[in-house]
C-alpha cells in the first residue's frame, strides 16, 4: 500500500520517535544526557539576594539576542533557607546579562528602590513578573502588537471556592510587565501552582500541530489527578484561541490531561530513592511515588520536546503535622507530534541528572529554562538545590542547627543557578555498531533538492543514504553504492552521490530515504535548498 507522504519541507526532522521510520534493523535508540558544569554560573551575591542566608530560586528564563548575541537572564531571589515559620524576607524578580553565558553581570536598572537606592537589577512590581517558560516572540514582530512581544503566565492563587487560576502578563522590553486586566485566563479545581508557556508557531508554516491547526501558543498547567491513594501532580495542555474580542494569549481551550506517571514510574522512583537514601532528610517506603511537578515544552522542527520535572516523593510531611511531600527531582525527556500523545524517551533515564552528594544540585534540578542555542549546542539553565522539596517543612530545631553548621563548614549550599549542555538537536540518536544497521523512512514530501545530516561517525565508520521512490525503488544515481560515505562529526553533513548533491525534481515527488549506518550515530536530517 502506498503511504500518504508526510510534508516535511526544509524543517529539521529528528529521530526521537518512530513517526518517520517505517523499518529499522541493527539500530538502537541512545539518550545523550546533558553535561552539567560542576559549579553554578550565578550565586546569591547582591545584598537584596541575601547571600548570607538565601539563594536564587524561582523561575529562570534565559534568552539570547539573535543580533548581538547578548544573553539575558530573568531569575528570582528568595530569603532564608531553610526557614519555615521564620521571616524569609522579600522575593525579588531580577535581571542579569552576559556576553558568554558563563559570566553574568547585574545591570543597574534604576527601576526599583531597595535600601534607599535604585542601583540594582530588580524589576519593578506591577502585579506581574516573568514566570516559568517566559516567551520572547521577537519573530512575530509585525504580526503582533509590540507591547506583547514578551509573554508569560503565572499562578494567581485560589478563589473563595478553592478554584486555582493562572493569569498572563506582557512586556515590550522584558523589564516592564503588566498583567492582563481580566486574569485569570484559565481556572478550575485541582489546579497546581506551576505552569509554562510554549510557542507553536514562529511565523513560518505549519502553524499549530495536528488537532490544533490554528493555535499559536500552548500552556501546560500543573493539575492534581487521583492515581492510586494519592492526588498526584501531572501536566495538562491547553492552546490559544484567536478571539476578535480579546487580546492574543488570553483565550484558551479547556485544559486536558497530557501526561501522568504510571506504575513503571513508581517502580523507577523507588529505585532512585533507594540509591539516594544517604542524602534524604526523611524517608518512608509507604510514601514513595512519582509525580510530574512541571514541564517545559519547546518545538524543534516538526516535533515537540518536553523536559519534565520528575518528582520522586520519599516522605509525606503530613506525618509531621504539615502538608506537602519531601522529594528529590531530576529532569526526563518526552516527545509529541500533537501535544496530546506523548512518548517517553531514553528509557526514562534523566536527561539532566541530580549531582553527586555534596554538590549544589545534589537533590533537585528545578525551575530550568528553555534550551538556548549557542553554536552547535543547546544550553539549559536551572536552579540546583542541595536539599529536597519542602525541606523547610521538615526541619526541627536540631536539624536546623545542624544545617547551619554544615553551611559554615562548606558542606551545604544555598540554591544557585547551574548550566547543562548538549549537542543541538542531540538528545536522542539512532546508533549502529561495527555490524552495521539501517533505517528506512516513511514516504516524505521534501521541500528541498539536497540533504543534510546531523550525525557522528566514528573513525573507520560510515553513513550512506539511498533515495527511493514511494514504491521503495532506488532512484537512478542515488543508490547507497553511489553515495560518498559520510564521515566525521557535524550537525550539517552534506550528502553527495559522486559529484551530485541532489536533484531539483525531488520537491515535486514523494521520496523515501534509506540510511546505512556503521559505527555511526544519526540524530536527524533535513532537506535543503541548493
Amino acid at each position: 500500500m502506498v503511504q500518504q507522504p508526510v510534508a516535511i519541507g526544509t524543517r529539521t526532522q529528528l529521530l526521537v520517535d518512530d513517526y518517520l521510520v517505517t523499518a529499522s534493523s541493527g539500530v538502537v535508540e541512545r539518550l545523550h544526557p546533558m553535561e552539567q558544569l560542576p559549579t553554578p554560573v550565578l550565586r546569591a551575591e547582591a545584598a537584596w539576594e541575601r547571600p548570607e542566608i538565601g539563594g536564587l530560586w524561582g523561575p529562570v528564563t534565559v534568552h539570547r539576542d539573535p543580533h548581538d548575541g547578548l544573553f539575558r537572564m530573568w531569575y528570582a531571589s528568595y530569603g532564608a533557607f531553610p526557614a519555615y515559620g521564620r521571616d524569609v524576607g522579600e522575593m525579588f524578580s531580577c535581571y542579569a546579562t552576559s556576553r558568554d553565558g558563563l559570566h553574568w553581570e547585574r545591570p543597574n536598572l534604576g527601576l526599583f528602590q531597595y535600601a534607599g537606592s535604585t542601583a540594582n537589577n530588580i524589576l519593578p512590581r506591577t502585579g506581574a513578573s516573568p514566570g516559568h517558560g517566559m516567551l520572547d516572540c521577537a519573530e512575530m514582530t509585525g504580526l503582533e502588537p509590540p507591547e506583547m512581544r514578551y509573554k508569560s503566565d503565572f499562578w494567581v492563587g485560589r478563589d473563595d471556592d478553592g478554584w486555582g487560576g493562572h493569569g498572563v502578563s506582557f512586556s515590550a522590553d522584558g523589564l516592564h510587565w503588566y498583567p492582563y486586566e481580566h486574569n485569570p485566563v484559565i481556572r478550575g479545581r485541582q489546579r497546581g501552582d506551576t505552569s509554562s508557556a510554549a510557542k507553536l508557531y514562529d511565523g513560518t508554516a505549519p502553524q499549530g500541530p495536528a488537532g490544533f491547526p490554528t493555535a499559536k501558543y500552548a500552556l501546560f498547567p500543573k493539575v492534581h489527578v487521583p492515581l492510586g491513594p494519592w492526588q498526584r501532580r501531572c501536566f495538562a495542555v491547553c492552546t490559544s484561541v484567536d478571539d476578535a474580542d480579546a487580546p492574543l494569549f488570553t483565550t484558551w481551550t479547556e485544559p486536558m490531561l497530557a501526561l501522568a506517571p504510571d506504575q513503571l514510574d513508581d517502580d523507577m522512583a523507588a529505585e532512585r530513592l533507594a540509591a539516594a537514601k544517604s542524602i534524604l532528610l526523611y524517608d518512608h517506603p509507604d510514601d514513595h511515588r512519582c509525580e510530574f511537578y512541571g514541564v517545559m515544552v519547546f518545538r524543534t522542527g516538526d516535533v515537540f520536546l518536553a523536559l519534565i520535572w520528575v518528582y520522586d516523593a520519599s516522605f509525606d510531611v503530613g506525618r509531621l503535622g504539615g502538608g506537602n511531600e519531601y522529594a528529590i527531582v531530576d529532569v526526563q525527556l518526552a516527545a509529541s507530534r500533537n501535544l496530546i500523545h506523548w512518548q517517553r524517551l531514553g528509557n526514562r533515564r534523566p536527561v539532566i541528572a541530580r549531582g553527586a552528594p555534596g554538590t549544589f544540585d545534589s537533590h533537585m534540578i528545578f525551575y530550568h529554562s528553555m534550551p538556548v542555542t549557542v553554536g552547535d549546542e543547546w544550553w539549559v539553565y536551572y536552579v540546583g538545590f542541595n536539599e529536597g522539596h519542602a525541606a523547610r517543612l521538615c526541619y526541627t530545631e536540631a536539624l536546623r542547627e545542624q544545617y547551619w553548621a554544615d553551611v559554615r563548614a562548606g558542606k551545604r549550599h544555598f540554591p544557585a543557578i547551574g548550566l547543562a549542555k548538549v549537542r543541538r538537536d542531540g538528545f536522542i540518536s539512532r546508533d549502529a555498531g561495527p555490524a552495521g544497521g539501517a533505517i528506512t523512512t516513511r514516504t516524505l514530501r521534501p521541500g528541498g533538492s539536497e540533504i543534510e545530516l546531523n550525525a557522528t561517525i566514528a573513525a573507520g565508520g560510515s553513513l550512506t543514504v539511498e533515495v527511493q521512490d514511494e514504491q521503495g525503488q532506488t532512484l537512478p544515481g542515488f543508490a547507497a553504492a553511489d553515495c560518498t560515505p559520510v564521515t566525521g562529526d557535524s550537525l550539517r553533513h552534506p550528502v553527495r552521490w559522486g559529484d551530485r548533491r541532489g536533484d531539483d525534481h525531488w520537491p515535486e515527488r514523494p521520496l523515501r530515504l534509506h540510511f546505512h549506518l556503521r559505527d555511526a550515530s544519526l540524530y536527524g536530517f533535513r532537506f535543503t535548498e541548493e
